[in-house]
């Protein structure tokens, strides 16, 4: 048994294939392999979407696209009027389910036609670019005006915390998760140490007697559990307490996380989520992100 301290990293936007990958296997943790775009088509055929939605592309749109795209009304497709110019946001998701319903609109097809031949094949595409969509690099994000760049600028935060914290953070709307999985995950196994981790309480020094006393007890059963009576790790979990470290992975645009900063930054938050979320705002300001 372990105590930790929570922690937060940004994640930096790489290519399409290794961004993604790095973020599905948080929720089994492990390291990403050689062949991740054979990981990420798996995860298509199986329909695990919910991954794909992490990685955003953001477009400067034609005036006619971007009504095109209004009459649509999906609520996955960012859409933003600034100063004269039209932008769109959205992932491979959204044209995955799509083309699942079996139909994708024109006005979609005109964005994916601006992904590179890699990613169009995915969609079992092969379209020429389209002149009402250009694609914007993160550079060019950061450039845009306040209002467009706090919609399309989307943030990935991986932050190791505990699962009382991450059952609050997964209530929020607008964001995308990957959560370090307790039935996958079996914490008797040599990657875990042969041991539980937990997030040290913030009352530790007063209460160490007790917590040090359950949370030994929680360990040699679960451990009991899995080693000696080869229960699944999906039913030893049952006896996990809300102290356990998790390892999860949050997606939204700049405009949800000054959301989710006024309401878990509040004096009425619970004492662990304030202390996590100083952590994430703190990376925040020190690459200058909620910009004024």
């Amino acid at each position: 048994m372990k105590y930790i301290k929570p922690s937060v990293e940004l994640i930096e936007r790489g290519d399409f294939f290794s961004e993604v990958a790095l973020i599905a296997h948080n929720c089994y943790q492990v390291q990403t392999g050689k062949d991740d775009e054979g990981f990420i088509k798996r995860l298509i055929q199986a329909k695990h979407y919910a991954m794909i939605e992490h990685y955003r592309f953001a477009y400067k749109i034609s005036e006619s696209l971007y009504f095109e795209l209004v009459r649509l009304n999906n609520r996955f497709i960012e859409l933003v009027a600034c100063q004269g110019a039209y932008f769109a946001s959205t992932s491979l998701r959204v044209f995955l389910e799509m083309k699942d319903s079996g139909s994708i609109p024109e006005a979609v097809l005109k964005l994916v036609s601006n992904l590179d031949k890699p990613l169009q094949s995915l969609l079992g595409l092969d379209l020429l670019a389209s002149d009402d969509a250009l694609l914007l690099s993160e550079k060019e994000i950061d450039q845009l005006p306040i209002t467009a760049y706090q919609i399309l600028k989307y943030v990935t935060v991986r932050i190791v915390t505990d699962r009382g914290v991450t059952h609050e953070l997964v209530r929020h709307r607008l964001c995308s998760f990957a959560q370090e999985s307790t039935r996958y995950c079996n914490y008797s196994k040599n990657k875990f140490g042969n041991e539980l981790t937990f997030i040290e309480p913030l009352d530790y020094s007063s209460n160490k007697d007790i917590y040090d006393e359950v949370f030994s007890k929680i360990e040699q059963d679960y451990l009991l559990l899995t080693n000696k009576r080869n229960v699944a790790p999906e039913f030893a979990r049952s006896i996990l307490p809300n102290k356990i470290k998790a390892t999860i992975v949050v997606t939204a645009n700049i405009d949800e996380w000054k959301n989710i900063f006024n309401l878990r930054l509040a004096a009425a938050a619970h004492p662990d989520m304030r202390q996590v979320m100083l952590l994430v705002l703190d990376e925040f300001n020190k690459n200058g992100l909620l910009k004024q």
